[in-house]
């Protein structure tokens, strides 16, 4: 396996990279298994990851883009896609009930994504998670889950499967 991302966007476009191929190329032991397994589980319910952009994953279930899944040397990143079904109210907040029942209130409040001004866009936004305001939030990717762990990979889970149940009951 080479590192792909040093070919031109065309030429990745046109290969279609499986994100199962390209996991073994940038991570190693554990985080490299949790990847993969997290794919795996993505896969059986129906939720495929396919190419987007280099080192990039989009996941969709019944024409909805749920999630992204970026990779780099050594780490991976997953992004919940859920603001952009109601931009004017935080999504994850749709969900609120469910993610505390399940004691899931403390990693999303650890995993929200204060603006860098990675896209010269900055300032970030003021929103609120779970009853809980943050200033400075990044706009486009308000959380996300770098190298997760055990936990964090059990909350992106209950949250993807709850984004399942609600696009299938509009759908």
């Amino acid at each position: 396996m080479s590192d792909i991302s040093k070919l031109p966007f065309k030429e990745q476009k046109m290969m279609k990279l499986k994100i199962e191929d390209e996991i073994p190329v940038y991570l190693e032991g554990e985080t490299r298994r949790s990847a993969l397994d997290f794919v795996a589980y993505m896969r059986a319910n129906k939720m495929q990851p396919s190419w987007q952009s280099t080192n990039s994953w989009k996941a969709n279930y019944k024409g909805q883009n749920i999630c992204v899944i970026r990779l780099s040397k050594g780490s991976w990143c997953v992004v919940p896609r859920i603001s952009r079904w109601n931009k004017l109210v935080n999504s994850y907040n749709l969900f609120e009930n469910e993610i505390a029942e399940e004691g899931l209130t403390g990693i999303v409040h650890a995993n929200v994504n204060i603006c860098r001004s990675c896209a010269n866009c900055g300032p970030g936004w003021e929103m609120t998670f779970l009853g809980k305001t943050f200033g400075n939030v990044c706009h486009n990717v308000p959380v996300r889950y770098i190298d997760p762990g055990a936990a964090e990979i059990g909350c992106i889970k209950k949250v993807l499967d709850l984004m399942k149940h609600r696009i299938a009951e509009n759908n």
